[in-house]
């Protein structure tokens, strides 16, 4: 059996397009972010919204062999207010895995539902994200819209209180917050975050070091990377 010489990563914050192996890879350890839904508005005197779900999350390990030369891959786009997360997937119409966006909330006058997350699926692991905070009023003009859902590596967008727009979802996949009106103007809910794909390649070994490639926004490195506290990969 061939040894790994090296890892390198590749991430995939594109909205679409193809994914290439690295040369002489083994195997690839794959992690798919859905992007987080929009939270609903408040539209409406004393009206509140549920926080945005945010997007599933599918991890599975491939081999060279069923990765071929090369795949599409499909990353879900940030959304703005009220509208549902996209979807980020890996392979020909979704065929190696699939992490769908989450869903937005619901408004009401009293008690507003927030939006379920999406689910994996296609992956040793499939992970849901979390479902959007409902909202609530609790008094004539006091209420708060409903937190975002956090995905597997974003917190959900915060809820901003009484009167209040809601927060945006952080990196990646996280939910928007549902806003609350008291009156005139209306109080929207935060946008949901795009997804993300992280490619961590395990090359062969007598191929040559390859060098970690960090093209999307804050990379492996916001994370702690693969050499991080805790041993890492490369520990």
């Amino acid at each position: 059996m061939p040894d790994i010489g090296s890892v390198t990563v590749q991430v995939l914050s594109a909205a679409s397009g193809t994914y290439t192996p690295t040369a002489n890879m083994l195997n690839v350890l794959a992690i798919l972010i859905g992007g987080g839904a929009g939270g609903e508005s408040g539209i409406a005197t004393d009206e509140v919204a549920g926080g945005g779900g945010a997007g599933g999350a599918v991890i599975e390990l491939y081999t060279a062999a069923t990765i071929g030369a090369s795949q599409p891959f499909a990353v879900g786009a940030s959304v703005a207010a009220d509208l549902n997360g996209n979807a980020t997937s890996l392979g020909t119409a979704a065929a190696l895995a699939n992490a769908p966006g989450g869903l937005t909330g619901l408004a009401s006058f009293g008690h507003a539902l927030g939006g379920a997350g999406g689910a994996g699926t296609g992956g040793n692991l499939n992970i849901k994200g979390q479902a959007g905070e409902n909202g609530f009023v609790y008094s004539t003009s006091q209420g708060h819209g409903g937190q975002g859902g956090s995905s597997l590596w974003g917190g959900g967008g915060a809820s901003g209180g009484s009167n209040t727009v809601g927060g945006a979802g952080g990196p990646y996949g996280s939910g928007g917050a549902g806003g609350h009106a008291t009156g005139t103007p209306n109080m929207v809910g935060g946008s949901g975050s795009a997804g993300v794909i992280y490619m961590i390649e395990f090359v062969e070994a007598g191929s040559g070091r390859i060098m970690s490639s960090l093209a999307g926004p804050g990379g492996l490195a916001s994370h702690g990377g693969l050499a991080g506290a805790g041993g890492g990969l490369a520990g």
